[in-house]
């Protein structure tokens, strides 16, 4: 009995993870289209209003950019894991899908880091809208800079870096099939 306990409670842990991941994915997603929608003007203001400086100054467009593919990657890995499985593999294709990665969730980490100490003295107001990225409710802020900047930019890391641990997510799939 307590074997099929914890064969259940292993299952429900890599689909509740793989639902995180898939939600985060879509998240990014949806800010990186929005970034690209709103004017340069507006993000800068946001930016200028929120005493934002990234450590490493560098083209908004990167941040577009890195959104959409960690987005894309998290999302895919989200529903379809066996990707991870393939970013396993060594050669040229998926060396160069890690290393985009890495570099992308540095970018999207960048511009937090030296606003950790706001966070921390607590001059950051989360339930704030986040407008830029077009996430238009109390809290949005939160959802902004929480799960996108920080959860989906070292979700994005671990995938560049150890894409093995993403794989054990697709043993339920290969279990549901069965």
């Amino acid at each position: 009995m307590d074997i099929l306990i914890v064969y259940v409670m292993k299952n429900i842990t890599r689909i509740v993870l793989r639902t995180l991941i898939s939600i985060t994915g879509l998240l990014l997603i949806y800010s990186g289209f929005s970034l690209i929608f709103s004017s340069s003007m507006e993000i800068k203001e946001m930016m200028m209003i929120a005493k934002v400086k990234p450590l490493i100054p560098l083209p908004f467009v990167f941040m577009e950019l890195a959104f959409l593919y960690n987005g894309i990657l998290e999302f895919l890995i989200g529903l379809y894991p066996f990707i991870a499985e393939y970013l396993k593999k060594k050669n040229v294709i998926t060396i160069i899908l890690r290393l985009l990665s890495i570099f992308f969730a540095i970018v999207m980490i960048n511009p937090m880091i030296l606003e950790i100490h706001f966070i921390v003295v607590g001059k950051v107001n989360f339930m704030a809208l986040a407008t830029a990225p077009g996430l238009f409710f109390p809290g949005g802020l939160f959802v902004h800079v929480f799960i996108e900047h920080w959860f989906g930019g070292i979700l994005g890391f671990s995938i560049g870096v150890y894409p093995k641990v993403f794989s054990s997510l697709s043993k339920v799939v290969r279990k549901l099939k069965t």
